[in-house]
């Protein structure tokens, strides 16, 4: 089983928007921090974070289907898992982040947790590129 629509896999379009937000949710914490903490960035950073996490799980779901077709002696079952693994803790760290935000209203900690999120999305990012472009998977 393969999530796809008209035989395009769902899980690279999909990736896009929680990437994507919480990227941008970053950058309005940097320009929140550069413009001396106006509520505007704190706000917009919280709703990307938000968005980013409703995005991600499905992207999540049709990641894992992906994961579970892959066949036991696929070549690129590890750097699979190593994308999926890296994927889960960034969006553990934004969801961190985000409980932070929504509890406390802007703690201390929401802009380490996700720029520590920002980092490891990176990097499961660059996996999930080397699962496309040097494994073919998802063709």
């Amino acid at each position: 089983m393969r999530a796809r629509i008209a035989g395009h896999p769902l899980h690279p379009a999909l990736a896009h928007f929680p990437v994507g937000l919480w990227l941008a949710s970053v950058l309005w914490d940097a320009i929140g921090w550069w413009r001396a903490g106006e509520p505007l960035w704190g706000q917009l950073s919280y709703w990307c974070v938000a968005l980013g996490l409703a995005a991600a799980l499905p992207t999540a779901l049709t990641g894992f289907v992906e994961l579970l077709a892959l066949g036991a002696d696929e070549p690129a079952q590890a750097t699979a898992a190593a994308h999926m693994m890296a994927m889960l803790a960034a969006t553990g760290l934004f969801g961190g982040s985000w409980l932070v935000r929504a509890l406390d209203g802007g703690s201390a900690w929401a802009v380490p947790l996700a720029l520590a999120g920002a980092a490891v999305l990176l990097v499961g990012g660059w996996l999930g590129g080397t699962l496309v472009y040097r494994h073919g998977i998802g063709r």
